[in-house]
C-alpha cells in the first residue's frame, strides 16, 4: 500500500493493535440482575407499522457500564466487534460480540468522538482536541485527513460516514471546544458545518453550513442520501432540533436543497442510523419517557420508542445480521435485538 502525502508513522505502542498488545479488560454488567418479564418495558410501540421490527421475546441488555460520556459506536463485521468512545477519558473502547468482553483499544486519542470503518476496513475517527479527522491504517500508522478549513482550525469534528469513493463526510459543531471536559475550551474559528474530505484534497470541502449544530450523521442503504441531526437548542433555544437529509452525488456533493424530515422543540436528536427499509433510528434526549431511541418512517412519522434509563448519545446496528441495536448511553452501552436490519 502506498502511503498518502499527509500520512505519518506513529509509534506502534500508541496506535497499533498488534498481537503483543494486551487490552485492559473493563468490568462487565451483562447477565446480572433479575430477568424481566417479556415483553421488555423498553419497547414502546406507537404505530402498527412498527410490528415487523418489534421482537417480543428479547431483553434490553446493559453490556457494560463505567464510562463518563460514551459516543460514536462503529461496527466491524470481520472482527465481530464494535468500537466506541469515552470522550472525557480520551479513550477508544472495544466491545467484542462473541465473548462480551470490553477493553480499552486506545488511550490518549484526542478526546475521540465519532468512529466509522471505511470500505477497506480502516478505522476513521473524529477527534476534539486536537480538532481533526484521522484514519488508522492496516500497519498501525496514522493518517491525518483534516485539521483546518481555509486556514482556520476545525472546531471539534463530531461524527462521520465513509463513502464508497474513499471520501469522508463529517460534522463539525464544536462541542469539544466549549468546555475542557470533552476537549479543550477555546473560541471557535469557523461556523459549524458539514465537510467532505478525501486523499486528493489538501483541506476539507464545505458540504453544508445550513445547520446550527450539525451532530449525528448517517447514510441511506443505497448511499445516495445523507442524513444529519441538528442539536441547535443546546446553543440556540429558539431553534428546533431537527433531522435533515440531502441527495448525494457520487463525488460527495449535495444534489438539491436540504429537506427537513423531523423537527421538535421538546426533545433532542443526536446520533442516527438507518435500516434497510429507510426508517430512521435516532438517539433521543428529553427526560424520563423520552430518553433512548426513537424510530421514524422515512417521512418522519414516529413509529416507536426504545426507552433507556440513561440519555442516549448514539446508535448503530451490529451482529452478523445487523439486527442488533447497540446504544451508547451516557455511562453504559446497551443492546437490543430487533426485526430490522441495519444498512
Amino acid at each position: 500500500m502506498t502511503m498518502g502525502r499527509r500520512q505519518f508513522l506513529a509509534t506502534s505502542t500508541a496506535f497499533a493493535a498488534t498481537a503483543t498488545f494486551a487490552p485492559t479488560l473493563l468490568a462487565q454488567t451483562n447477565g446480572t440482575g433479575t430477568p424481566q418479564r417479556y415483553p421488555d418495558d423498553a419497547w414502546q410501540v406507537l404505530d402498527d407499522r412498527f410490528k415487523p421490527y418489534y421482537v417480543f421475546n428479547t431483553p434490553l441488555e446493559r453490556q457494560w457500564s463505567g464510562g463518563l460520556w460514551l459516543e460514536g459506536p462503529a461496527w466491524n463485521a470481520v472482527g465481530r466487534y464494535a468500537v466506541f468512545s469515552d470522550i472525557p477519558r480520551a479513550r477508544q473502547i472495544r466491545w467484542d460480540e462473541a465473548s462480551g468482553t470490553v477493553s480499552v483499544l486506545r488511550e490518549g486519542v484526542g478526546h475521540s468522538n465519532g468512529n466509522t470503518f471505511d470500505r477497506w476496513g480502516r478505522l476513521v475517527a473524529c477527534e476534539h482536541s486536537p480538532a481533526r479527522v484521522v484514519r488508522y491504517e492496516w500497519d498501525g500508522s496514522l493518517t491525518v485527513l483534516a485539521t483546518h478549513y481555509q486556514g482556520k482550525r476545525l472546531n471539534a469534528p463530531n461524527d462521520l460516514v465513509a463513502l464508497d469513493n474513499g471520501g469522508i463526510l463529517f460534522t463539525d459543531p464544536g462541542y469539544g471546544a466549549h468546555v475542557d471536559y470533552e476537549g479543550h475550551k477555546r473560541e471557535l474559528e469557523l461556523d459549524p458545518a458539514i465537510y467532505y474530505i478525501d486523499d486528493d484534497l489538501d483541506e476539507p470541502r464545505l458540504f453544508s453550513d445550513a445547520l446550527y449544530k450539525p451532530n449525528g450523521i448517517a447514510l441511506s442503504a443505497d448511499k445516495r442520501t445523507l442524513y444529519a441531526s441538528d442539536t441547535a437548542p443546546s446553543h440556540y433555544p429558539d431553534q428546533p432540533a431537527t433531522i435533515s437529509r440531502w441527495r448525494l452525488a457520487a463525488d460527495g456533493t449535495a444534489q438539491g436543497d436540504r429537506e427537513i424530515v423531523i423537527s421538535s422543540q421538546d426533545e433532542g436528536y443526536d446520533g442516527i442510523t438507518l435500516d434497510q427499509d429507510g426508517n430512521i433510528w435516532s438517539s433521543v434526549s428529553g427526560g424520563e419517557g423520552k430518553d433512548g431511541v426513537s424510530v421514524f418512517t422515512p417521512g418522519g412519522e414516529r413509529l416507536a420508542r426504545i426507552l433507556l434509563p440513561e440519555v442516549c448519545a448514539n446508535v448503530c446496528f451490529v451482529g452478523e445480521d445487523r439486527n442488533r441495536l447497540l446504544m451508547t448511553a451516557s455511562q453504559s452501552i446497551y443492546t437490543l435485538y430487533t426485526g430490522a436490519r441495519g444498512v
